[in-house]
């Protein structure tokens, strides 16, 4: 009912400002033919909602409309209005109907246009609002700036970034989006998207240029930095992969765990496995991060035994308590072998359950919507924002 009352409300303010327009000199002669006809479509209209029937009171209102010069903005109003309710199959006959009509001013046709363009896009029809959207990107009027942004978004969703590149570069050339940081965060990632598929494909200077590329509009970017210490991991530069991992971990802490991999495997190539434990063992006096205290505690597992793993994560436990130290310490517990077999097996289910627990825990939060995931999404999956997605951190008490 809360939709029916909107949409009755709506019907009045549209039909009192259609008699407004109707005013004048005109308005003191006796109702036309035509006047009595919508005066009977209104009313009509009004009948259907009163039944519940919102969706023939709409077809109705939309008949009884009749476009002119006084109710352009209205239909946009209406078409609009249907659109965010879900009814984009209405919002577009209702676009198209004022397209149809001749002698429609220019800027009110390009109004129409987008909101058309945005009813496409709503119903996943993106060949055709990419067609509506490109003939005003192509124009000189100020639809154009209006245009861009949606078909970078239309290119951005199909993951066509050499096209999203384009668009925003036009786009960046207007002094209202030049110094916009958002825009210039979307050209790193734009750069970033291709770098990586260059990476997987093994055109490891092909990516290199991508990347300085994006480095033109914003930099340092976190995501351009881990890709080029990725690849200078696989073109041989070890060192050059670990020079770029420790400058990440100094201006970005938390995101120390997209760091361990790749560092450990560099180290490794370079026989200083040691220096890797003393470096990543600073990070965990000042934060308990699970992925960094697993990396260490294996390491020294390795080097060491087990005996002085189990100490190494007794220290950071007591100095800082977490469920991840605590599964850590128990799988050593467990690797000890030193109880008896039915200890033991209790042990490895509470283990198996803990460990459980954790993997089903979101490790990251988007700043802005507050949307969860277990991974990093460099673009936020509820609310479309580039790099607001962190980690999330378990704090030591």
């Amino acid at each position: 009912m809360e939709g029916v009352a909107l949409y009755a409300l709506l019907l009045v303010a549209i039909f009192a400002g259609w008699l407004l327009g109707r005013s004048g000199p005109r308005s003191l002669k006796s109702p036309s033919r035509q006047t009595r006809d919508i005066f009977h479509e209104y009313f009509a209209g009004l009948n259907y909602l009163l039944n519940d029937e919102p969706d023939e009171a709409i077809d109705t209102f939309i008949k009884a409309l009749e476009v002119n010069g006084e109710t352009v903005e209205t239909h946009l109003a209406l078409g609009a209005l249907l659109r965010r309710r879900g009814k984009v199959d209405k919002a577009i006959k209702v676009h198209q109907a004022l397209l149809a009509r001749s002698g429609l001013e220019t800027p009110l046709a390009d109004a129409a246009r987008l909101q058309l363009a945005k009813d496409y896009i709503s119903g996943g029809l993106f060949d055709r609002a990419e067609r509506l959207l490109k003939e005003l990107a192509q124009g000189k009027s100020e639809g154009k700036w209006e245009a861009l942004p949606l078909l970078v978004s239309i290119y951005q969703l199909e993951k066509e970034w050499h096209r999203a590149i384009t668009c925003t570069k036009e786009l960046l050339s207007h002094s209202a989006y030049r110094r916009s940081a958002e825009w210039n965060t979307r050209m790193v990632h734009y750069h970033c998207e291709i770098a990586e598929e260059l990476l997987v494909e093994g055109q490891l200077s092909e990516a290199r240029q991508q990347l300085r590329r994006g480095a033109g509009f914003q930099r340092p970017h976190l995501r351009a930095s881990l890709l080029t210490a990725r690849l200078e991991h696989e073109s041989g530069n070890f060192n050059g992969a670990i020079r770029e991992c420790r400058r990440i971990a100094e201006h970005s802490p938390r995101f120390i765990a997209q760091l361990v991999d790749l560092m450990a495997a560099s180290y490794s190539k370079l026989g200083r496995e040691g220096e890797l434990v003393k470096f990543l063992d600073g990070f965990l006096d000042n934060q308990v991060n699970p992925v960094a205290l697993q990396l260490i505690s294996r390491l020294i597992a390795e080097t060491e035994g087990v005996e002085r793993a189990i100490q190494y994560v007794r220290r950071h436990l007591s100095a800082q308590p977490s469920l991840a130290a605590v599964a850590k310490l128990l799988e050593f517990e467990v690797e000890t072998n030193q109880f008896d077999s039915a200890r033991l097996s209790d042990l490895e289910k509470i283990c198996e359950v803990l460990l459980a627990h954790l993997a089903k825990q979101p490790g990251f939060q988007c700043g802005y919507c507050g949307y969860e995931a277990r991974q990093l999404y460099w673009l936020c999956p509820g609310c479309n924002r580039w790099d607001s997605i962190q980690p999330k951190l378990e704090k030591g008490r």
